[in-house]
């Protein structure tokens, strides 16, 4: 493994951390409020960085995903918590959280074989699984910013 995806995994490992650790100490109010004006809350953020690295590595890597089909459902793109009828269980989002420190294994074992190219909707061309885990890095630390400014409009 090169220099560069060994930094890239332990950058995608921090900001997980980074993440877990700054909605930490967050009621579970806190983490479902959707604030006047917009479609999701942190919740909903933590769990499409999930979806989104699994779509995006493990899914179009052609590798067995590590959460339910029913998780990727619930936070795809295009879906929002605002017709959600409960509370999120935080705890099983938060072990999901940390499956990211799996993914070094799995690139390293060469689990990610015949990526299939995708076009997102920023118009790039993920055609393997480096530009997947380079473009999802970048994906999560958008909604890290996202997470960051709901956190604000709480306060």
């Amino acid at each position: 493994m090169t220099t560069k995806m060994s930094f890239l995994f332990e950058a995608n490992q921090t900001l997980r951390a980074k993440i877990t650790a700054i909605v930490k100490n967050l009621s579970i109010e806190q983490l479902h409020t959707i604030p006047k004006g917009l479609n999701n809350n942190i919740v909903w953020n933590i769990g499409h960085i999930v979806a989104s690295q699994q779509i995006l590595c493990y899914k179009l890597g052609n590798a067995n995903l590590l959460v339910p089909d029913s998780f990727i459902e619930k936070y795809r793109k295009g879906t929002s918590p605002k017709n959600w009828t409960h509370f999120e269980d935080y705890n099983q989002l938060e072990e999901y959280m940390e499956l990211t420190n799996s993914i070094k294994e799995h690139y390293q074992k060469n689990l990610f074989v015949q990526y299939t190219e995708y076009e997102t909707s920023m118009g790039f061309k993920l055609i393997t699984i480096e530009d997947a885990l380079i473009y999802n890095y970048g994906h999560e630390n958008l909604h890290y910013g996202t997470i960051l400014n709901l956190i604000k409009l709480l306060s």
